[in-house]
């Protein structure tokens, strides 16, 4: 079993799920399981994007809502131990 870790995504997992395939491919793998340890920021609309704590240059909305609505499929098992903005 394969794993990938890695750190604060802040929302991003299109660029890590991108990164991922290139390993992939590059070395002829397989990742089973991706685990993300630190900030995730799971952003799923407007709202939460509005009542998020930390300065405004920081807030955008990334990726996750389309993991969220189903737009997008994770391509590999994601586990996230959430980072001190989770709190």
């Amino acid at each position: 079993m394969l794993f990938a870790v890695e750190g604060c995504c802040h929302g991003e997992l299109d660029s890590i799920y991108a990164a991922i395939e290139q390993t992939e491919q590059e070395h002829g793998v397989k990742v089973d399981v991706l685990l993300i340890c630190g900030d995730f920021e799971a952003v799923r609309n407007a709202t939460d994007l509005a009542t998020m704590a930390g300065p405004q240059k920081y807030r955008a909305m990334h990726d996750f809502y389309k993991y969220y609505t189903g737009e997008k499929t994770a391509p590999v098992l994601t586990i996230v131990i959430g980072g001190n903005h989770e709190a």
